[in-house]
């Protein structure tokens, strides 16, 4: 964790884990069309497309263990609302994507290391 990330808010975590998965995204070649795109029912951190494939990408951000890995954290109602929000927005934006899927990525931000990022694909 960078010396400026020790004094973050809870938020500010969140919106710095969604920097790093969007810039880790862009490297691994996806193609970043929407973050945080926010309806009644929830929000997308970040919709990314690769090879014809339209992503929802759930993104959790700790700064330690202590508490579980943050993937931990998404559950299996968590999952279903993610793909109702996916739908929604491919209803929205009115293209057609052949493929649809869910992603996340977990971040773990520790003094003194680099972030840590682990991408997990298609978790529904």
């Amino acid at each position: 964790m960078k010396e400026e990330d020790r004094h973050l808010t809870p938020r500010e975590i969140g919106a710095r884990g969604e920097t790093l998965a969007a810039a880790f995204l862009v490297r691994q070649g996806y193609a970043l069309l929407a973050q945080n795109w926010r309806t009644r029912q929830g929000e997308l951190d970040l919709i990314v497309t690769k090879s014809g494939t339209l992503v929802a990408v759930e993104v959790k951000t700790r700064r330690s263990l202590s508490h579980g890995h943050p993937l931990e954290s998404i559950t299996a109602r968590k999952c279903a609302r993610l793909k109702r929000l996916l739908l929604e927005w491919v209803r929205s934006q009115q293209i057609p994507y052949p493929r649809l899927r869910i992603d996340a990525i977990g971040i773990t931000l520790r003094d003194g290391e680099a972030p840590r990022i682990d991408h997990l694909r298609g978790i529904q």
